[in-house]
């Protein structure tokens, strides 16, 4: 995928990153100490409507990065059911080591970041969150790994910037990286540091909210992404103004793979 500002020569490139996105379209799995079983299949609706979003993925991103960020994304349809869950944040989730059956065919091929998508039965222990991210997994080859739930994808096609809660995801991913890196909280804000925070564009239309106003108007983070992918994060009150956010050059702190 090329960003729309791949071709000019004046800008440094952009950041690429090599994204899997695997569907897991079955949950056949046991929790807790009396091994309570947990099952669901997705239709078809649901599986086209999952890989139809993380294709998405990257098309959001480079457009709500300005093209400082370049997904090369494949995305695949587990041939067996997710079969593990562990205990993490407070509720159950496919980490890396419950995905690891689904994930190892498709690691021939580097990558720097994968999501999983997966059905629960409905159970709150299993979906207490949107997702849950991991940062970089050392047998996974340092990708980055996000769990989300399938369960709310009916809603996708109505809400406003559906992408966003997989953005999130894959900016907790991005941020592990580029705290490895040394970029400070000063400069980057935490992914939830957004209270009381507004863009700094002055020609944006949403200049006049913050960022949370937004949300509760629209139901989306987008301009709140948006801005920690450019560089264009406003100060909170009584911050010192100054560039927060990964702006291209910050980007480009991580060297793009070859």
């Amino acid at each position: 995928m090329t960003s729309p500002a791949s071709g000019d020569a004046s800008r440094p490139p952009s950041s690429r990153w090599r994204l899997l996105g695997v569907v897991a379209p079955a949950l056949d799995a046991r929790t807790g100490v009396f091994g309570m079983r947990h099952r669901r299949t997705m239709a078809g609706a649901e599986v086209d409507a999952c890989t139809g979003m993380l294709r998405a993925l990257p098309g959001a991103v480079a457009a709500w990065s300005d093209g400082n960020v370049e997904i090369d994304a494949e995305v695949v349809v587990a041939e067996r059911p997710l079969a593990r869950l562990a205990r993490d944040g407070g509720g159950w989730w496919a980490d890396p080591g419950a995905a690891a059956d689904l994930l190892e065919p498709h690691l021939a091929s580097p990558r720097d970041s994968i999501l999983l998508l997966y059905p629960s039965d409905g159970d709150p222990a299993l979906r207490g969150a949107w997702g849950y991210t991991w940062g970089e997994v050392a047998f996974l080859g340092g990708a980055g790994f996000s769990a989300i739930v399938s369960d709310p994808w009916p809603g996708w096609a109505t809400i406003e910037d559906p992408a966003h809660g997989f953005v999130h995801e894959w900016l907790h991913q991005v941020e592990a990286v580029y705290r490895r890196l040394g970029v400070p909280e000063d400069d980057l804000p935490g992914l939830h540091d957004v209270a009381d925070r507004r863009t700094t564009r002055a020609d944006a239309p949403d200049r006049d909210e913050t960022y949370a106003e937004h949300e509760r108007r629209t139901g989306s983070w987008r301009p709140w992404y948006r801005d920690y992918m450019t560089g264009t994060v406003g100060p909170k009150s009584g911050e010192a103004p100054r560039l927060r956010g990964l702006t291209r050059e910050r980007w480009l702190l991580r060297p793009n793979p070859a």
